[in-house]
């Protein structure tokens, strides 16, 4: 920890600023008779968030052993496709 600390102090002393992708996320749900819509920003890339959810969506079914994240990746891609529009 320590360690970080004195890395973080020395980057914001010299000001070593870096450019850094952001990502804006459009998301629309429909609940009830009306769709509303937000956008999300994130700096991290949105297919991390993809693989965090077929890792834990597929715990479900780890006797499966590797199998099981190839099968929930094909799921979700297969739901989002589905769901998502697209500009």
């Amino acid at each position: 920890m320590k360690k970080h600390a004195l890395h973080a102090a020395f980057v914001v002393a010299k000001h070593a600023v870096v450019p850094m992708d952001l990502v804006a996320v459009d998301v629309t749900t429909h609940h009830g008779a009306a769709p509303t819509s937000r956008r999300l920003y994130s700096f991290l890339s949105v297919g991390w968030g993809l693989i965090a959810d077929v890792d834990i969506e597929s715990e479900r079914y780890r006797s499966w052993g590797n199998a099981r994240f190839a099968l929930m990746a094909l799921v979700k891609i297969a739901g989002l496709y589905a769901s998502w529009v697209a500009r």
